[in-house]
């Protein structure tokens, strides 16, 4: 009898020197309730981190759109080399021009009717070589420009501006729809956690009970009081209960897991989770609970209406494909040629020229027309979309009320409950201490506390994961003090 109370005492004592270590290890551990939980997850996932990139990217995208109403300023460097020539065939006399009698000697020096007679006779073809033509033009040909054009009547750009802003307004919304969808993720794996420990720490409590009511039974059956059978029914139940502090055990690291990987950190980072599901049943009856079907703040609709104006916005840029464009133009340009590479000898010769270009769309075979026939029937799609998605949003806050209704009930009759089956068990164990009562009332005694205690919990995890889905279909949070 001493050594089974030593051991028992040893076992206590290791007990302690655990709960005493985990202590120490819960030190160095990083602290984390619900509230801090979604800060880090809102700071850190890499999912929130591309949204808010992805504002970043369409704001640049908005300045490039407004870029193109600006003048665009080109310097271009361009050098040919010409393989083979071109020829040119002349058939008729241009050499007349130059020839005796076509030009007054009085009005030329010697040297300028010179140089006529000669061109005279160059240009001046021979009837028995008309075919051959003359090759034209050189070698080499380097040419330096600068090209600036300004778009000055293009209703497709001023379009393409607006298009972009909504560009940027989808993008700030959907960063907000992955930060609520993020606190909504949370929530839940948060809640999970709480659940799984609240559970495996029943059952524990359930084990450390039964161990004790085991040595218990077996002292009295040592003294001849109770039957072995209820030595034996004691150690069953008492095993019983091993597997599910592992499952619960095993939920829990899972869920902790899934937070981890939720908060953006690292899988090795210990975290200690505060709290417990029976801290919310404090307010979780002040909650004031939306009875409308008020969706002014949902990110999915919000995101659909801003959709569907990006595509009234393409329908009317199929519209203006149909207008005038008007723009300018400028060129200046520097060009050499010649048949060596002796730069220093090159002769360079200027060209520019300014000017306008009006273009006025008439036909394209139909397809602009067809564009905004598609468009059309685009628009007509997304309204009917657009109600569809309306009345499931509706159907989905009428659900999550019904199912927070019902677990706010379901909440006090399993605290009730557990009151009752509490009783229950200290009289079944009284009557089990005088000999009044059976091992097999007291298991089920015991079976009927923890069955309600876990309905208790589940009832309030079940209202806090309903209350989470309609936070995240209203698009705000419902409960000011959380």
């Amino acid at each position: 009898m001493k050594a089974k109370l030593l051991r028992i005492f040893l076992m206590m004592a290791c007990g302690l020197f655990g709960l005493s270590t985990t202590t120490a290890q819960n030190s160095n551990s990083l602290i984390v309730d619900l509230k801090t939980a979604i800060d880090i997850a809102l700071s850190e996932n890499p999912s929130v981190k591309v949204a808010d990139m992805e504002i970043e990217k369409k704001t640049y995208a908005q300045k490039s759109a407004y870029g193109a109403l600006l003048p665009q300023i080109d310097l271009i460097g361009q050098f040919q080399h010409t393989l083979k020539r071109q020829t040119m065939y002349l058939d008729t006399d241009m050499g007349s021009l130059f020839g005796p009698g076509s030009i007054d000697p009085g009005n030329f020096t010697p040297e300028e009717l010179q140089v006529a007679e000669v061109l005279g006779k160059l240009m001046t073809p021979d009837p028995n070589a008309a075919d051959e033509g003359i090759q034209v033009g050189r070698k080499n040909m380097w040419t330096g420009t600068l090209n600036v054009s300004l778009p000055l009547v293009v209703p497709s750009l001023w379009k393409n501006i607006q298009m972009s802003k909504v560009d940027l307004e989808i993008a700030v919304e959907q960063s907000r729809s992955s930060k609520i969808d993020m606190t909504h993720q949370v929530k839940k794996a948060f809640y999970s956690i709480l659940l799984a420990k609240d559970s495996y720490n029943l059952f524990r409590e359930t084990y450390t009970t039964d161990s004790l009511n085991l040595v218990n039974i077996k002292n009295k059956f040592e003294q001849g009081i109770v039957a072995e059978y209820d030595v034996i029914t004691a150690d069953v139940r008492l095993k019983s209960i091993i597997p599910n502090i592992l499952q619960s055990e095993s939920m829990l690291k899972i869920a902790e897991l899934q937070l981890k990987m939720l908060m953006g950190i690292d899988a090795e980072i210990p975290v200690e989770i505060v709290g417990s599901l029976a801290d919310y049943e404090v307010w979780m009856f002040e909650a004031i609970v939306p009875s409308d079907n008020n969706l002014l703040e949902n990110s999915e609709l919000r995101q659909f209406d801003l959709q569907a104006m990006q595509a009234r916005n393409a329908h009317e840029m199929q519209k203006l494909q149909r207008l005038p464009t008007l723009t300018s133009s400028f060129n200046y340009s520097y060009i050499s040629q010649n048949n060596n590479f002796k730069f220093n000898t090159y002769r360079w010769d200027p060209y520019s020229m300014v000017g306008v270009t009006l273009a006025i769309p008439i036909f394209s075979g139909g397809q602009r027309y067809h564009n905004i026939k598609q468009s059309e029937i685009q628009l007509l799609q997304l309204q009917e979309q657009r109600h569809n998605l309306k009345r499931g949003l509706q159907l989905s806050v009428k659900n999550s009320v019904e199912f927070i209704n019902k677990s706010i009930e379901q909440v006090v009759a399993a605290e009730s409950s557990v009151q009752q089956a509490k009783k229950g068990y200290e009289i079944t164990q009284k009557r089990y201490d005088t000999g009044m009562g059976t091992i097999v009332d007291l298991n089920a005694a015991a079976l009927a506390v923890t069955n309600a205690e876990l309905q208790y919990r589940n009832a309030i995890y079940d209202y806090l994961a309903s209350k989470a889905d309609l936070e995240k279909t209203l698009g705000y949070d419902i409960n000011p003090t959380n």
